[in-house]
């Protein structure tokens, strides 16, 4: 399950990345192609939820791969839920802080479930 959420983490960062890239180079010419990534990135976010949660429903010690306190646990995720929703209303509204909140984000993951992934270019 972490393996997982670390790609969909990693993937959510490479999309919010290269999102501003995207809004500027359609500034008036391709709006659709901004709003395709506005959706990518709402996409991502949400799977992260479902994992997530997912995960927490079953057996939320195994999200972490140790024996942590439930509470650590459910406040862990509780909080990566409420950066998944920042992650979102940027997404919508073409916040320029979206890169960072997704590298954020990121940092987060690695907090929770350990640089098990290599950094995103």
């Amino acid at each position: 399950m972490a393996d997982t959420i670390n790609q969909l983490a990693q993937d959510l960062e490479w999309l919010g990345r290269e999102a501003p890239y995207y809004a500027s180079a359609a500034a008036g010419s391709d709006i659709d192609l901004t709003v395709d990534k506005s959706h990518e990135i709402l996409r991502t976010a949400e799977k992260l939820e479902r994992a997530l949660k997912g995960a927490i429903r079953y057996n939320p010690n195994s999200l972490v791969g140790v024996e942590y306190p439930l509470e650590a646990i459910l406040d862990s995720v509780a909080e990566l839920l409420v950066a998944i929703d920042e992650i979102k209303a940027a997404a919508l509204a073409a916040d320029r802080d979206l890169p960072f909140k997704v590298k954020e984000f990121s940092r987060m993951i690695d907090n929770t479930f350990g640089p098990i992934r290599a950094e995103a270019a």
